[in-house]
């Protein structure tokens, strides 16, 4: 679950069960899945099993799906937060954690996915944050030229 991987379900026209069909025609199997207006031209974001990454980009790319790999630790858009236990307001401290380091980054949680748990680090949380225009984020590109 250190990869998350988002693609907009659609060939046309837009079928997220034809998507899911073929991840599992293709013996992909899904360790979280999430997303907003899947057919409506929003983004289905997905993690593998570790080992399944280019299984699951082989056949994004055979289907000619859009698509964009995140990984964590690599890169900023995307924040893993592990829950050890099932209780009240752990999924709030992970957000909570994300939102703070978001608020010095400039940024904004786009969407949160929700993975299968594993027996050993618990529940995994995707979180996938995207920059926003702040006067903060513009300044550290320096001025434009035009």
């Amino acid at each position: 679950m250190h990869q998350q991987i988002r693609t907009v379900p659609a060939t046309s026209p837009p079928d997220v069960e034809l998507l899911l069909r073929r991840l599992a025609e293709a013996g992909v199997n899904l360790g979280g899945a999430g997303g907003s207006n899947v057919e409506y031209g929003g983004e289905f974001a997905f993690a593998v099993e570790d080992g399944q990454e280019a299984r699951a980009v082989a056949v994004l790319k055979e289907h000619k799906y859009r698509f964009r790999v995140f990984e964590y630790g690599k890169d900023p858009e995307l924040t893993v937060c592990w829950i050890k236990e099932d209780k009240p307001g752990a999924l709030h401290k992970c957000i909570a954690g994300v939102a703070a380091t978001n608020l010095e980054s400039g940024r904004i949680i786009r969407d949160i996915l929700i993975g299968v748990p594993d027996k050993v680090e618990g529940i995994p949380i995707q979180v996938f944050s995207e920059e926003v225009r702040t006067p903060q984020t513009t300044a550290r590109s320096g001025p434009s030229k035009g």
